[in-house]
């Protein structure tokens, strides 16, 4: 190697990296909202999850003899479901489906962490509102990539005309278009985010333990009751 080659070599190394670390950053940015999902979908696993299901699968036994714990994870396995659904919808989706997606998983466990009284029924409905918004973006782009594949002959075929055929493929592609973008950017989202508050703020929190659920405030009262 010459002293020509060497020297281009140096100066050439540095931007390789730079590129290189661009690329990552670039690959990263483009996967984020998905590995922002998998985390809280993980949280809610270990906590949420956890604990709901090791309420719902307790059984006390007779005369105060403590209780029974089942091992079922179907919680879990519910969330599980859900991310998986939702990771296939938002793959290769563009911005901001993907991080609509991660603000609605972050909303439901701040939610279900925050209100533990609600959390059967909080968890419930986050689950199925990602799960919805899943399935609808799932739709739409199966129904945008099927009229896609539809030639003007085929829609000349069923209409009668080309040019009726043209007309009836460019506004049918931009309503739908509209639609998709509304449901998906507006509509679902809000409705979830609207269903979440409502679940929150639908019983007056606790002004002794706001953060105790139900099992914590009973135990509270027995153990009041009893001294």
């Amino acid at each position: 190697m010459t002293f020509d080659q060497l020297n281009i070599l140096i100066l050439d190394t540095p931007i390789y990296a730079i590129n290189g670390l661009l690329w990552l950053l670039y690959a990263l940015m483009s996967i984020l909202p998905a590995l922002v999902s998998v985390a809280v979908a993980g949280v809610m696993m270990l906590v949420v999850d956890d604990a709901v299901q090791k309420l719902a699968s307790a059984r006390p036994l007779r005369d105060g003899r403590g209780g029974l714990q089942t091992s079922q994870k179907t919680s879990q396995i519910v969330t599980g479901i859900v991310l998986a659904l939702w990771i296939v919808a938002q793959w290769g989706m563009g911005a901001p489906v993907p991080w609509i997606g991660a603000a609605m998983w972050i909303a439901g466990l701040l939610a279900t962490l925050a209100v533990p009284a609600q959390r059967f029924s909080l968890l419930n409905g986050v689950k199925v509102g990602i799960a919805t918004y899943a399935l609808a973006v799932i739709i739409s782009r199966i129904y945008l990539i099927y009229t896609a594949q539809i030639g003007p002959e085929q829609w000349a075929a069923m209409l009668g005309s080309a040019d009726a055929a043209a007309q009836i493929i460019a506004n049918t592609r931009a309503n739908t278009t509209t639609v998709a973008i509304w449901a998906l950017w507006l509509v679902v989202p809000l409705g979830y985010f609207s269903m979440l508050a409502q679940q929150v703020f639908l019983n007056p929190i606790s002004l002794t333990n706001p953060l105790a659920t139900y099992e914590q405030m009973l135990l509270s009262l027995r153990d009041r009751g009893g001294r």
